[in-house]
């Protein structure tokens, strides 16, 4: 009798532990509230827009974190209001790497609008990434028919 009551605690606390621990990992996936998603991008080519508006074109070189259909590899269209500091600052230059939060652009419209995002966040919306090691190297080698 207590060989089976002990197994069934047993059995209950890995339970419980197991469901606490799998709370964590779903809360650690989510993107911050207010962001559908996080991602480390790479500028193709930016352009400014009339008044504080620039306009970018990247891709997605991986997904931190997000609850929309993206890839990495996907080329997207980023809509980022700039604000005085950013604009001193200029445009992301081309080869640009970094990470943004990006919502939907409300104002998209054509096939391609489920491609088409707004940064959110203060600033130009974007962040350098965190310093690597300095073991850390790599090589970009260009991807065929790229310039």
């Amino acid at each position: 009798m207590f060989k089976r009551n002990a197994i069934r605690i047993t059995a209950l606390a890995a339970l419980g532990i197991l469901s606490v621990l799998w709370g964590a990992v779903r809360a650690d996936q989510s993107p911050p509230t207010g962001v559908a998603a996080k991602l480390e991008v790479k500028v193709l080519e930016a352009r400014q827009q009339t008044g504080y508006e620039a306009l970018y074109r990247m891709e997605v070189i991986s997904v931190l974190q997000s609850s929309l259909r993206l890839k990495p590899g996907d080329i997207i269209q980023v809509r980022s209001r700039l604000t005085p500091e950013a604009q001193d600052q200029g445009l992301k230059m081309r080869g640009w790497i970094g990470i943004t939060d990006l919502n939907p652009d409300p104002r998209a419209t054509g096939p391609e609008a489920h491609l088409q995002f707004v940064v959110t966040g203060a600033g130009d919306g974007f962040a350098e990434l965190p310093p690597t090691p300095p073991s850390l190297r790599w090589i970009e080698y260009p991807r065929e028919g790229s310039e």
